[in-house]
């Protein structure tokens, strides 16, 4: 039988911008009866963002902490998260989510069985909340909302994707060797959608796992709905510079759409057109706001 030792080691990665007891405690205790039953080694990383030494509190499970600068961009922290991380295998879960029982086994299957994948995504379930919360997040994000992830992103038959879902992955180190890290000039999200997109022309293929699936909490107020809507359409103008043209993103955002609307043939309908077409002028507007920025510091 191998030594515990000879285990290929697992390095999951949490990203905070602040001590968020509660969730953080509710993520660990997701986790901590999986931990010592899997055929690998398992290290569990939690990079603050912060500048100050606040310290966290007393934790179900060993974690390792690291605080890294305030505001540096979702990129920045994915990488520092690597840079930090000692696993074979890199698997990112946001802080705000929980796990069922099979999750990391689940992602990380793939990845042992079979040394031609590099990258494993999964979706996010969304527990029914208020009214708002739960059109917000029948239109698919994040992870696919309770839409569901193949109706935002498309699947093969052999359960093949064009699309990483960042906040619930896992990556072989080597990865990041063949195509780079998470681009740093991203800075406002979208990060997993570029990264996606240089996988996609190396022609690294990404396995969809729908057995890996975390909950995530829903935005459930229009203000939070709002600002998040203002961030993808700055996200959208960075990542239109970066990949240039964006005519097959269009079309699978309008495939999406249908989707969406055929998914809510009932009293939702209304309330669910306003929010896909509010989120569709935040997003222009976002958009707008970020390109000026930009100009103006040319």
């Amino acid at each position: 039988m191998a030594s515990k030792s000879l285990k290929p080691l697992v390095s999951v990665i949490v990203i905070f911008d602040q001590v968020r007891e509660s969730k953080l405690c509710r993520l660990l205790e997701s986790m901590k009866n999986q931990l010592d039953t899997y055929n690998f080694g398992v290290e569990i990383l939690f990079i603050q963002e912060s500048n100050s030494s606040a310290s966290l509190p007393p934790m179900l499970v060993k974690v390792k902490h690291f605080t890294i600068p305030k505001k540096q961009g979702i990129p920045f922290n994915r990488n520092k998260g690597i840079e930090f991380a000692k696993g074979e295998f890199i698997v990112f879960i946001d802080d705000d989510c929980w796990v069922q029982e099979q999750w990391l086994q689940a992602l990380v299957a793939p990845l042992l069985q079979d040394q031609t994948i590099h990258a494993v995504t999964s979706g996010t379930k969304i527990p029914p909340s208020n009214f708002v919360g739960n059109c917000i997040s029948a239109l698919g994000f994040p992870g696919g909302g309770s839409l569901g992830f193949t109706k935002v992103w498309k699947v093969n038959q052999d359960g093949f994707t064009d699309h990483l879902a960042a906040g619930n992955c896992a990556l072989r180190r080597s990865l990041f060797d063949k195509v780079g890290r998470f681009d740093e000039d991203m800075k406002y999200g979208a990060e997993d959608a570029e990264f996606s997109h240089r996988l996609t022309k190396e022609g690294i293929k990404i396995k969809y796992v729908p057995e890996g699936y975390a909950f995530h909490e829903a935005r459930s107020d229009l203000q939070s709905f709002i600002r998040w809507q203002l961030r993808r359409g700055k996200a959208n103008y960075h990542f239109k510079k970066k990949v240039g043209k964006v005519g097959s993103f269009i079309k699978l955002r309008l495939w999406s759409a249908k989707n969406i609307m055929s998914n809510n043939l009932n009293y939702r309908l209304p309330f669910i057109f306003f929010f896909l077409g509010s989120s569709f002028c935040l997003q222009q507007l976002g958009y707008i706001m970020e390109k000026r920025a930009v100009l103006k510091k040319k």
